[in-house]
């Protein structure tokens, strides 16, 4: 954080500005597929009008091959964006605005004045290092060819003395074209057999240089923009700087001419945003500001400039010559020292934990790559320590990490000396592999008693003396390389941890991953049936099927009941054998959208009513909500829809629902609720709802034939919503005994397989 010039680590940061004339406006927007959509929402959620100035701009991953989001703003608006890109931290990326975090997502306030003055400056210097290079093949962004030679080699022999370079370090020299002030620069984003995929796309012909950026190369142009800055005299300075700055500036060198002027505040990111001349940038290793006022400028004398006098340049020019070659060859030095301690600070933390200091996942799948028959994986996890970090602070729950892994290792040194390994491969997760010719069985027995004596074992809160006991609670799940001779690597560690969420699922310290082979039977049988819906919805294979509902005593058509149904492969498949395995994914949202369609779609040039099914789900989704009101807006007639409530037991927010019932209803639907009387129905929520029909559950009308019981509570549901004022539908009428029965209860409507099964409609 920067305040009043001064850098702060470790702090929150609140500035106050008071503005006399100024209006404000702000937004977010959640990132979407769609990069330029995402530009003009908020361009547009902002309210930006003729005498907007300024918007400060915060956005969270904001990747280069995503910033097309901020880049391309000017197409919506000329409103310049000022402001930087999240840093990644242990809480994750975020923004905040008003009281409410945000991940994904980008926020800004907008500044409306007629009074309001700014001027802006960014200060970066990519600097060419070398020849210009042709590019001699290139597909899209995919940067194949340089001057004739693979780009792969180019890279290699001019910064790795022809060794390979990672891409860590490609990063740090990307490619520029043209001119350095205009930032045209190209950034290697990953590395590919042919060439090298780059952030931006370079076309065969272009001339590019390789080039470096230094922070403390600006200091110099920082101090000329601080004297052009006293000029504007600005009431208040925000700096946006860039994180990789600290590595190199000494405190707040750079700083300094600017809090000079007017008092600094800011923050540094990963990413600086700024615009020059018609173009809206995002910048790296750069320090950007917008300085502030409000009114003119108040008008002074101005001291005149001394007049130069000439001298003879060319002895001074040589001079500068020599010790700028000079200056290069020590900064090439240097470089090179950086750049080996860079790889070695990057080999290093590629294969170890930062928290614990133990090898990682990484170093894990080269171990299980050489797994013999006697080998064995377990993989564990501290169920408990979101709740250790919240209750005491992320310190405390780090410090025990530390000591957890001490006791792992000292236990796996005590009994498998020499035979094992022990590896974090997540926070709060390890994994040990070892050898040893003993059974599943003893090995779960030996493992329960270590786990039981760690949970038992107290360890002290590091830094809360007066905490004076802690537990953890851990789960393993366990694979043995001969129970699983031909799997691969990430296949036994997948295997591993499945059986270890599957420990803690059913509230154990273990479980064997060979014992869940007939669950992996079930999810081969749930993809399929994944696979077999994902078919059908892209392939617009989404039947609907109508089931008449029959008035009673008469038996006319009331309207119908709107079912899916889904082809596959010329088969009609039920939604008993799909449904309970698509609900609750995306999957369902987009199956139930189609469904939607496609019924209205049927519905729309016929005029008898009809009803679709609703589960929770549906009302929980704004997308949905909005797709069926859509379709019910253009019908004709929209009292002939009916929305029937699905599983109201599952239903979480009833606030909710009846908001929704409420706006459908003034729409002109029925609210129908479904399956009245079955399992558990909270009557005094449902009655909240204020359906206009009530169906009684099949489970009850079915047997009201047979079973004196299930007809007196049938009897009393209906007596229950006439009081409601509820028209009632009895379901699963079957024969013509049910049908009189439940027309001797006073039921209004039946609907069964006796008046009529469910047909294709068309």
């Amino acid at each position: 954080m920067i305040h009043q010039g001064s850098i702060h680590k470790n702090a929150t940061l609140l500035v106050f500005t008071h503005f006399k004339n100024v209006s404000l406006s702000s937004a977010v927007v959640n990132y979407t597929d769609h990069l330029l959509a995402d530009s003009s929402n908020f361009a547009q959620k902002l309210n930006l009008q003729s005498n907007s100035k300024a918007i400060i701009c915060f956005a969270s991953r904001m990747e280069f091959a995503r910033q097309e989001r901020i880049t391309q703003f000017s197409q919506f608006s000329p409103v310049p964006i000022f402001g930087g890109a999240s840093s990644r931290t242990d809480g994750g990326r975020w923004v905040l605005l008003g009281n409410e975090f945000f991940e994904n997502a980008i926020v800004g306030v907008a500044f409306h004045s007629d009074t309001l003055h700014l001027t802006s400056e960014c200060y970066t210097e990519w600097n060419p290092i070398g020849r210009q290079l042709t590019v001699t093949k290139a597909t899209g962004r995919n940067l194949q060819s340089l001057d004739g030679e693979s780009v792969h080699t180019v890279y290699d022999r001019y910064l790795g003395d022809s060794k390979s370079v990672p891409l860590e370090l490609l990063q740090h020299f990307p490619l520029i074209k043209g001119e350095s002030k205009k930032q045209d620069v190209y950034l290697p984003l990953s590395l590919s057999e042919n060439g090298i995929l780059l952030n931006r796309e370079l076309k065969v012909g272009d001339k590019v240089r390789f080039c470096f950026d230094h922070p403390s190369l600006t200091l110099g142009q920082v101090q000329l923009g601080a004297e052009r800055l006293q000029k504007f005299q600005p009431d208040q300075i925000f700096v946006y700087n860039c994180l990789s700055r600290l590595e190199f500036m000494h405190g707040n060198t750079e700083l300094i001419p600017l809090q000079e002027v007017a008092n600094c505040y800011g923050c540094y990111c990963a990413g600086e945003l700024i615009r020059t001349g018609e173009h809206q940038q995002m910048l790296h290793h750069s320090l950007t500001f917008l300085a502030l006022r409000e009114g003119e400028a108040q008008t002074s004398a101005e001291t005149p400039a001394e007049e130069s006098q000439g001298h003879n340049v060319i002895a001074p020019l040589f001079s500068l010559i020599r010790n700028a070659l000079a200056d290069v060859d020590r900064m090439n030095r240097n470089l090179e020292k950086k750049i080996q301690t860079q790889a070695s600070l990057l080999t290093a933390s590629y294969r170890v934990d930062k928290r614990t200091g133990l090898p990682n996942r990484e170093v894990l799948h080269e171990r299980l790559a050489l797994m013999g028959n006697n080998d064995h994986l377990i993989t564990l996890k501290l169920t408990n320590f979101s709740l250790i970090n919240e209750k005491y602070g992320y310190q405390v729950g780090d410090k025990l990490l530390q000591d957890l892994s001490d006791h792992f290792q000292q236990y796996m040194n005590k009994m498998l000396a020499g035979r094992s390994n022990l590896y974090a491969i997540g926070v709060g997760e390890w994994a040990c592999v070892f050898r040893s010719d003993f059974d599943s069985e003893y090995i779960h027995q030996q493992f329960s008693m270590f786990v039981e004596q760690l949970e038992n074992f107290n360890f002290e809160p590091y830094g809360l003396p007066e905490v004076d006991y802690l537990s953890v609670s851990l789960c393993a799940g366990f694979i043995s390389r001969r129970d699983f001779p031909n799997l691969g690597k990430d296949e036994l560690l997948l295997r591993s941890i499945e059986a270890r969420r599957f420990a803690q699922n059913q509230n154990r310290h273990f479980y064997c991953a060979s014992d869940l082979r007939t669950r992996d039977q079930v999810r081969q049988e749930q993809l399929s049936w994944l696979s077999c819906v994902s078919r059908a919805v892209l392939g617009k294979n989404v039947q609907v099927f109508a089931q008449p509902i029959v008035k009673a005593k008469t038996h006319e058509l009331s309207s119908y009941e709107c079912l899916v149904r889904i082809e596959d492969n010329g088969e009609i498949i039920l939604p008993g054998r799909f449904l309970p395995i698509v609900e609750g994914t995306h999957l369902y949202s987009r199956l139930s959208r189609q469904m939607i369609s496609r019924t209205f779609e049927l519905m729309h040039s016929r005029s008898e009513s009809f009803s679709i099914n609703l589960s929770p789900q549906d009302f929980m989704s704004d997308k949905t909500l909005r797709h069926l009101e859509d379709a019910i807006q253009k019908l004709a007639d929209p009292t002939r829809v009916g929305l029937e409530v699905l599983e109201t037991e599952q239903i979480k927010d009833y606030g909710h629902m009846i908001e929704v019932c409420n706006h459908f209803r003034s729409l002109g639907a029925s609210i129908i609720v479904d399956d009245f009387g079955c399992g558990y129905s909270n009557i005094d929520e449902i009655v909240k709802l204020e359906p206009q029909i009530i169906k009684l559950d099949g489970s009850l009308i079915r047997n009201i034939d047979k079973d004196v019981k299930q007809r007196k509570i049938a009897q009393q549901l209906v007596r229950l919503c006439q009081v409601l004022d509820a028209k009632t539908v009895a379901e699963f009428v079957h024969n013509e005994e049910v049908c009189r029965i439940s027309e001797d209860m006073g039921i209004d409507y039946l609907q069964g397989f006796y008046l009529g099964q469910p047909s294709r409609l068309t």
